[in-house]
């Protein structure tokens, strides 16, 4: 049965700003972490150097300060599987209560060239493990809903 893939990644010592918490470019990198110990684990198939992917899009939801000490616990999703490419939802939550969340477009290439290739039906039927069930053949809505940018007031 298809389910999330579950880790835990610790920020550093380094990873805060002067607010005390870990700074959001830092966050960016410890979810980096998180896909290379996720992609790690694919089975049976060239290591990821030979199946290089990029990163074409991603959008992140901070939700909460995320502080150094406390590890950020991981859970990642596929909620797309296109021709070349395939979306990942993500939340990171520190004792329990949600501090990031948000999407990323990873984008297989071919390692000569940079070019995109298309996914292996080995991938796939890898990547689908970590899709969640839908429970009828209509779209689902996407996790991760549309805020307005903030506004400033006076």
């Amino acid at each position: 049965m298809p389910e999330a893939y579950r880790t835990s990644v610790s920020p550093r010592w380094s990873d805060q700003d002067l607010n005390g918490h870990v700074n959001h470019a830092a966050v960016v990198t410890l979810l980096e972490e998180s896909r290379i110990k996720w992609r790690a684990a694919l089975p049976g198939i060239r290591p990821a150097e030979a199946t290089p992917t990029v990163v074409a899009a991603l959008e992140m939801n901070y939700r909460r300060p995320i502080h150094h000490g406390e590890d950020l616990d991981i859970e990642l999703t596929v909620s797309r599987i296109g021709r070349s490419s395939f979306s990942l939802e993500f939340t990171g939550a520190q004792n329990g209560a949600a501090a990031v969340d948000g999407r990323t477009v990873l984008v297989s290439v071919w390692p000569e060239t940079g070019k995109a290739r298309p996914l292996a039906e080995q991938e796939r039927r890898w990547l689908a493990g970590f899709q969640p069930m839908q429970a009828s053949t209509e779209p689902r809505e996407p996790r991760i809903p549309h805020r307005p940018p903030l506004e400033l007031t006076q």
